[in-house]
């Protein structure tokens, strides 16, 4: 196998205002964006060519990645006009796949696991299509996979609407982690020109055939469909890293970051190329920092994820948060999340001095591109 073909065309509606200008595939993970660490991980694989499925702010992605000659693959190119679901995705890029197996990733999980495994286990089973499943505590949110436990033949694939728990107890369950292995006969089941979701629509088929296998996955793996899952996801891939580093590496810190002796980083963080961080600020733990970031005298950072080119002035507390690009937190500021609810910049805010912003207990508070906040928010 040398192939493969990632989706990018969701518009991340749940991760907004992050993504009203930054495809979700793009969004940064442990400062790198997600797609590119699934591109890392299938050349890992031996994969040397990729089809992007691009729609939603298809021009950014194809910016940002060109042709992949810098990420040593070859990236191709695929645009829908009009949404034709994940199946009609794959069907538009079948000239580029149709001579051989090939991986299919949906653009917006966050997984780090041995797809040469997976390759092999799909060789073995001789089926259609293999499903990589992850067990969760609570399937709800996702598609279920039921199994034959000996063969790992698919018996069941239900969308996350059509599962109902065993006496109304919620169990964990292998779901579906948005990673197949498909042979070129997958395209026989998909019709051109069709809005077709190969969720719904196709691995039903194929599962009756008998020809559609599940294969776990082990270590991380995360959906980034919502704020939280964003901000978690970065934490649990930071820890990871380290934790697959030689070593006991307890944070990653790019030698150019400028911190001063008298600054406090606790472990896990994550600090990007640039980065000047003053004195008597306490750092982590729980927190990502990325490129050309300057933070003043006496700030406290803890469990929250900072863009590039952000700037936070003196005596600044951060906690529970998403901070875009470009930002400007000027001095005596609070921002602070509570549980799963964030508070969240996207680029090019100002918040004014001596301001408190409190995420409410029942939602993420939010802030859209460009504005100058002027008052406190609770």
């Amino acid at each position: 196998m040398t192939k493969a073909i990632i989706l990018s065309g969701g518009y991340g509606t749940r991760l907004r205002p992050l993504s009203c200008n930054v495809p979700k595939s793009l969004m940064p993970i442990v400062n790198k964006p997600v797609m590119e660490r699934q591109i890392l991980l299938l050349k890992s694989a031996g994969v040397k060519e990729i089809v992007l499925a691009v729609s939603v702010m298809g021009d950014i992605v194809k910016n940002y990645f060109k042709d992949g000659s810098h990420l040593g693959v070859r990236i191709h190119y695929t645009e829908e006009k009009h949404p034709l679901g994940t199946a009609g995705a794959i069907k538009i890029a079948e000239p580029y796949l149709r001579e051989e197996n090939f991986f299919m990733l949906n653009g917006d999980v966050i997984f780090n696991c041995d797809l040469n495994k997976m390759l092999q286990f799909h060789t073995t089973k001789k089926g259609i299509g293999t499903i990589a499943g992850k067990v969760v505590n609570d399937p709800s949110r996702y598609g279920v996979l039921i199994e034959n436990e000996d063969t790992h033949q698919l018996l069941e694939f239900l969308e996350k609407d059509e599962y109902f728990p065993p006496n109304g107890k919620i169990v964990p369950m292998p779901i579906n982690a948005g990673v197949y292995i498909l042979e070129p006969e997958i395209f026989t089941y998909i019709e051109p020109h069709k809005k077709v979701s190969i969720e719904k629509q196709v691995f039903p088929i194929v599962v009756k055939k008998e020809q559609l296998y599940h294969y776990q996955i082990s270590g991380v793996w995360k959906d980034i469909g919502k704020p939280y899952d964003l901000l978690e996801g970065n934490i649990i891939l930071m820890v990871d890293i380290m934790k697959n580093l030689k070593g006991d590496v307890k944070n990653l810190i790019d030698h150019s970051a400028d911190i001063h002796p008298s600054s406090k980083i606790y472990s896990p963080c994550t600090i990007g190329e640039n980065v000047v961080i003053r004195g008597n600020s306490t750092i982590g733990p729980n927190v990502i920092i990325g490129d050309n970031v300057f933070i003043d005298n006496n700030v406290e950072l803890r469990d929250c994820v900072i863009y590039n080119e952000s700037y936070i002035s003196s005596n600044v507390k951060i906690e529970k948060a998403i901070i875009a690009d470009n930002c400007h937190i000027q001095k005596n500021v609070i921002l602070k999340g509570n549980n799963e609810n964030l508070v969240i910049l996207a680029s090019y805010v100002e918040v004014l001095k001596n301001l408190e912003i409190l995420a409410p207990k029942t939602i993420s508070l939010t802030v859209c591109h460009h504005e100058v906040l002027k008052e406190s928010m609770k």
